[in-house]
């Protein structure tokens, strides 16, 4: 029987323990939640450092080129003077080597007409350019798409010196396309795009994909800018010259773009990177995490149900170690303990009788048919008890074939009379065995154990005496 004390306490030990496992599951979440947050925080900046990176390398090799080519424009200008008639296809057959691709080389006289390599001439007197060639200044300047065969280009431009004076420019001259495809070669380029556009967003040169747009803003004009920012922000920050990021959303695609100046010609470059790749990574993170939270709790789930079948099987063997192997009911020292308890708790749940029982004749029985008749008159008795008592009553083999019996609840003497009279038809019934029993009282404030069970043992052999099979009660 467990008590109302053992019971609470065995209720707190399973509150405690479901507490625990609740407070370690939801710490498991917790951290992965913190875990999962730092790595997307990690991710986001990683995301910059990454453009940004991809930026600076663009913006190296932006300025290397556009260094190289005005050396070359700087050879070109000192070695070859304008074609005379007489020598214009020696001119041009030694200008030519210069000229890749979509690159052409030009000089011009003090009128302000370029003459090509590839035979073709052109009046330039009313560029910009142009006018600043002779005022003995070299620069780079974007190049109207209709003087390079319709297609937007770049233009270098270096003063002709001689004797001291500019007698006309040198130009080179090369489409934003070729340039943009150093600039976006895998070699240099491993994060993202890169393109070049003016302070007024005048595209220079195009990022792949992007050519058809005439400038920034109208390439940026269908997406939906992130939080905080807007394109009036990101065309304030380029007219003062300075760098910033764009985060934005384009047809469900997350897109960031940096940009910076060039230091040339009053340039921007920028960076575009769709975060496509990074967003895959969280999203696995994610699920190793959901994974590694569920197997956790998994886990957990199964080291909890272990140890509750250990405390189970624990608590099973305690309690088979509490009973008498052969009647399954109460040893004598495991009865003491409870019943004690019981007593000196108080209150009105408590044993009010006592009842002491011994088979007779059992000597008899051993001497005539054996031990193991005995033991199976002891194992039958054992059972009889069982069904003749409550759950909460306590049965005890007290020793050889003497049981004592503690009943639990309302006072009174005619309930355990009651019992007695059914635990006697039942032996009866049984058609082997016979008993006698001894019943006392137990007084309210009645703590002591063992006078108790004097009473009892002492009603016993009344009934003894009585001739057997039977009961008497002794208050």
């Amino acid at each position: 029987m467990m008590t109302d004390r053992e019971k609470d306490h065995y209720s707190l030990k399973v509150m405690i323990l479901f507490g625990l496992v609740v407070s370690v599951i939801m710490g498991v979440f917790a951290l992965n939640i913190c875990y999962f947050r730092e790595v997307e925080k990690s991710l986001g900046e990683q995301v910059y450092q990454d453009l940004k990176k991809e930026n600076d390398g663009a913006l190296i090799c932006l300025q290397g080129i556009i260094r190289d080519r005005l050396d070359m424009l700087e050879v070109f200008s000192a070695s070859f003077d304008l074609p005379k008639e007489q020598e214009k296809e020696t001119w041009h057959g030694n200008s030519q080597p210069f000229e890749k691709g979509d690159l052409r080389l030009g000089i011009s006289d003090d009128n302000g007409i370029m003459y090509y390599g590839n035979h073709e001439s052109r009046d330039i007197s009313a560029r910009s350019d142009y006018q600043r060639a002779l005022k003995g200044e070299s620069s780079v300047s974007k190049l109207p798409s209709e003087d390079f065969n319709g297609q937007g280009g770049i233009v270098l431009t270096v003063p002709l010196i001689r004797a001291g004076q500019v007698t006309g420019a040198a130009c080179m001259e090369y489409t934003g396309a070729e340039l943009g495809e150093y600039l976006n070669n895998t070699e240099f380029s491993g994060h993202g795009v890169n393109l070049v556009f003016t302070k007024s967003g005048e595209l220079v040169i195009p990022c792949p994909g992007y050519e058809s747009y005439d400038t920034i803003y109208d390439m940026l004009k269908p997406v939906k800018f992130g939080d905080g920012q807007s394109m009036e922000q990101m065309k304030s920050a380029v007219e003062s010259g300075l760098s910033g990021y764009v985060a934005y959303d384009r047809n469900g695609s997350r897109e960031v773009l940096y940009y910076q100046p060039a230091g040339i010609g009053g340039w921007m470059v920028a960076s575009l990177m769709d975060t496509k790749g990074y967003e895959s990574t969280l999203h696995r993170i994610g699920r190793l995490s959901e994974s590694f939270v569920a197997g956790s709790t998994f886990m957990l789930v199964c080291t909890v149900l272990l140890i509750v079948y250990i405390l189970y099987l624990r608590k099973k063997e305690v309690k088979r170690a509490q009973k008498d192997y052969l009647t399954g009911v109460y040893t004598r020292e495991t009865a003491k303990k409870l019943v004690e308890q019981r007593l000196k708790s108080g209150g009105k749940k408590r044993f009010y009788a006592c009842m002491f029982l011994d088979i007779d004749d059992f000597k008899k029985i051993n001497d005539t048919f054996g031990h193991q008749k005995g033991d199976l008159v002891l194992t039958q008795a054992g059972q009889i008890l069982n069904e003749c008592t409550r759950e909460e009553d306590v049965i005890v083999r007290f020793g050889g074939d003497e049981f004592c019996i503690w009943l639990y609840g309302a006072s009174g003497r005619k309930q355990p009379e009651a019992i007695a009279k059914r635990i006697l038809n039942a032996f009866h019934a049984s058609g082997t065995i016979h008993a006698s029993i001894g019943i006392t009282l137990v007084g309210e404030t009645e703590t002591e154990y063992d006078a108790i069970l004097k009473r009892a043992d002492q009603a016993l052999y009344q009934a003894k005496r009585k001739g057997k099979n039977q009961f008497a009660l002794q208050l």
